[in-house]
């Protein structure tokens, strides 16, 4: 459904983003889907509606939750979004798995889109300067490209019972994050190249997606303050992360 339009007199948008915030939460056990969580006021899909409409394109965003929270989400985008914005924004209800809710996102964006980032709002402190550059990376090469940040733990491998076989060499190991570009024809192509595995093993990112269907993905540096909202231990570091925006902190040096 159509939450707001922009200025008709506007560019077409090259641009897409799926804003990906359909997930039930359930280890978070918040009672509420994790993009509606709220910090000091506001939901987790406020803030990621406030980042993308920032970003100096003509654009299309596309707004994946639960038909249950369709008509908040629209309010709230009627209150964030000016009516002069170069961002067009829709609300499209999810799936049953995050694949599938991605698959519904991109179908809504228009046919003018060629480049789509897919962004999950349990990140709702990803900066705009992380979005330009996946879009950057994504126009320069061509390709699918993915933020990352090297992997600080040492790691082992373990068996069901807890028991240490070996470490792992981290060196060539990144923890991936959100926002995530592609071209759009080779993204929505990979979700509809292989329903059946998606069905059965469903991917974790689109990443994942591309790469199943034959597909290169390359990386850009990530950040910490992407940091993913999954269970309450999750919670005080996205409170920091908030403080440190209203302070003009620099969490990265």
């Amino acid at each position: 459904m159509s939450a707001h339009s922009s200025d008709p007199r506007h560019s077409l948008p090259t641009l897409g983003v799926v804003l990906v915030g359909a997930g039930s939460g359930t280890r978070l056990g918040a009672g509420v889907p994790k993009a509606f969580v709220e910090l000091h006021g506001r939901t987790l899909i406020e803030f990621g509606i406030s980042v993308v409409t920032s970003l100096p394109h003509s654009g299309h965003l596309a707004i994946v939750v639960p038909d249950a929270r369709a008509a908040q989400t629209l309010a709230l985008i009627d209150a964030i979004v000016p009516s002069d914005s170069a961002w067009d924004v829709s609300v499209v209800g999810g799936g049953r798995e995050r694949h599938e809710s991605v698959r519904f996102g991109l179908e809504a964006l228009p046919d003018t889109v060629d480049t789509v980032l897919v962004h999950d709002a349990a990140r709702p402190f990803a900066s705009a300067a992380l979005f330009e550059r996946v879009i950057m990376e994504v126009r320069r090469t061509g390709d699918s490209v993915v933020p990352a940040l090297p992997v600080a733990d040492t790691l082992k491998r373990v068996d069901e019972a807890g028991v240490i076989h070996e470490t792992v060499d981290r060196a060539p190991l990144v923890a991936v994050q959100t926002p995530q570009g592609f071209p759009r024809e080779l993204l929505a192509t990979a979700h509809g190249a292989r329903p059946d595995e998606h069905a059965t093993h469903p991917p974790t990112d689109d990443a994942e997606v591309v790469q199943r269907a034959g597909g290169q993905v390359r990386t850009v540096p990530g950040e910490l303050r992407a940091h993913k909202l999954t269970t309450p231990e999750d919670l005080p570091l996205l409170e920091y992360f908030l403080a440190a925006n209203v302070a003009g902190l620099d969490v990265e040096a």
